[in-house]
């Protein structure tokens, strides 16, 4: 990714920086784990404990330049075809921070994008709910390490 001062390049964040979920209906689901259970059972594991609600079944945010999202992606690929109408695109609802603080000072929500050698040591590129945003900022700066606005 590339970095123009204290924030990423617009035109790098628009195009590579991407939260999402999995969101499969409720009776397709179903009937994977019926025909497929193998593989279902590993897309599964691969996705993270997924959660019903409003009749899909949701995975965990994650970040589509992780391997969480290539590998859960490829078995998700190898039950359904070509899945993109199952991926549910949430960047919206979230901010990108950049922060020195230690991974121990995040809270589940945050999401690591990456880490890079910064000027002051190793720094870390993240995405959190923007709903999160002023508590992990607070709980960041607790420990003198105040985040960077990068979104």
């Amino acid at each position: 990714m590339l970095f123009h001062g204290n924030s990423l390049d617009d035109r790098t964040s628009k195009s590579m920086f991407r939260i999402v979920q999995f969101k499969i209906p409720r009776d397709q689901m179903d009937h994977l784990i019926e025909h497929s259970p193998d593989g279902t059972r590993r897309f599964w594991d691969e996705a993270g404990e997924m959660a019903l609600r409003d009749g899909f079944y949701l995975s965990p945010p994650m970040s589509t330049t992780s391997k969480q999202f290539f590998v859960a992606e490829q078995y998700l690929r190898s039950l359904v075809g070509d899945p993109p109408h199952l991926i549910e695109d949430i960047t919206a609802d979230y901010k990108l921070l950049r922060t020195r603080a230690p991974q121990n000072y995040d809270y589940g929500y945050v999401l690591e994008i990456g880490k890079m050698q910064g000027e002051f040591g190793e720094e870390r590129l993240v995405a959190m709910p923007k709903k999160s945003v002023a508590y992990q900022s607070g709980r960041y700066s607790s420990g003198m390490y105040t985040p960077i606005d990068c979104s």
